[in-house]
């Protein structure tokens, strides 16, 4: 089973960061995504919910009109107020990335990823520093003398018609 969304839009508001009872921190915010062009765009709105380090990067670098990349799984829940049953759609991030340059910082520091050093694959990526390395696979029989047509000598007992 896969449960996975990928956005790229621009914040609606400021992020709202709160502190759970178990003390993580939480971030939600607002995403604006675009569809189509002249007059068929339409924007949708998604609710976005990240907690601890991804929270806290919200927080420092994000800001009201910032264009991010999230990526995350889809969440649905229910609540009741007022006796109507009221239902959500959130998606629970764990990738933000920022897209674009906020002022006072250099283009680069935008676009940091704090879950990029969580992962087994980034202690075992190959080095890209160094010169790669190949080696052919060693021939194990001799390749067939070509005929005259330039194929390996297909008799006519081969082919199937």
């Amino acid at each position: 089973m896969i449960n996975k969304a990928i956005l790229v839009g621009r914040l609606g508001a400021e992020p709202e960061i709160k502190a759970a009872q178990s003390g993580k921190t939480v971030c939600r915010f607002r995403l604006a995504t675009d569809t189509g062009f002249g007059q068929n765009k339409k924007t949708d709105w998604h609710s976005i919910v990240c907690f601890d380090r991804q929270a806290d990067f919200v927080r420092n670098y994000l800001h009201k009109g910032s264009l991010v990349y999230v990526e995350g799984r889809i969440s649905y829940g229910q609540y009741e107020k007022d006796g109507v049953t009221r239902y959500t759609t959130d998606i629970i991030a764990n990738t933000v990335q920022s897209l674009g340059k906020n002022e006072g910082q250099s283009m680069g520091a935008g676009n940091f990823d704090p879950n990029m050093y969580d992962t087994p694959a980034y202690n075992s990526a190959p080095s890209y520093n160094s010169a790669p390395t190949y080696s052919a696979p060693a021939p194990s029989a001799p390749a067939p003398e070509p005929d005259a047509f330039g194929g390996e000598g297909i008799t006519n007992d081969e082919i199937p018609f």
